[in-house]
């Protein structure tokens, strides 16, 4: 039996996310083509518009995803948690989509893509896994077309705490909470005493617990209900 020495789950890469479930030999090969990256706040992986060249994968801390139109004016998009693809969307293009700014100290993983395009070519699993990904991608932006459109401050707000915890490892309570709540209220579409408001109501009500940088969940039922999220029996 072929034994692989390069120890690939210490990606998260490979442990949760594109290439789980390939042989040992295949998996061995492609640890060769990924690099580990490591961000301080406020240092930039990508910029809007700079040529496309890599897949990251979050292992660790936040990043803001933002876009800006000529005029400098900017819309914060989403952050992006351990577990997170980040420069997916443009695999096949020439440009990134948008910029990715670490908030929090950050550690990604890292593929080019050519060399993912390549793994796509040479394993039917992996274009599995890039199909069940961007599916993932594609319901979390609809997901947030709809919270915008659709949900009260209170369902925004609940909703924007919940998308804070890491898609990977144990989920945590306390959460970085990085964007100042101006910040929070242009992503969310609200007015920055809206925000505070419904930040107090949370905490008055003991759902959550908030200092500067930082939320604590003290009830994630209630918090999930509030976000309008439907919980399995």
């Amino acid at each position: 039996m072929y034994s692989c020495p390069c120890q690939i789950n210490e990606c998260v890469l490979c442990e949760a996310q594109l290439f789980s479930g390939l042989s040992s030999k295949h998996v061995c090969e492609i640890r060769g083509l990924l690099t580990k990256h490591h961000y301080t706040p406020r240092q930039t992986l990508f910029r809007e518009g700079e040529p496309s060249t890599r897949l990251y994968v979050v292992r660790s801390g936040q990043v803001k995803l933002t876009t800006s139109l000529p005029d400098g004016r900017e819309q914060i998009l989403r952050l992006g948690v351990a577990g997170h693809l980040l420069g997916f969307e443009s695999i096949e293009d020439e440009t990134y989509p948008y910029t990715a700014e670490a908030v929090t100290p950050v550690q990604t993983c890292g593929i080019l893509h050519k060399d993912m395009l390549r793994s796509i070519e040479q394993d039917p699993k992996v274009s599995l896994r890039v199909i069940h990904s961007l599916n993932q991608e594609l319901g979390q932006s609809l997901g947030m077309i709809r919270d915008l459109g659709l949900k009260s401050a209170p369902e925004k707000v609940a909703s924007f705490i919940l998308s804070l915890i890491p898609t990977r490892g144990t989920p945590l309570r306390e959460l970085n909470l990085p964007l100042s709540r101006l910040e929070m209220a242009a992503m969310l579409g609200l007015t920055e005493e809206t925000v505070s408001r419904v930040m107090a109501e949370l905490r008055r009500e003991a759902v959550i617990e908030a200092s500067r940088g930082h939320v604590e969940i003290l009830d994630h039922g209630r918090l999930q209900g509030l976000a309008g999220v439907v919980q399995s029996p």
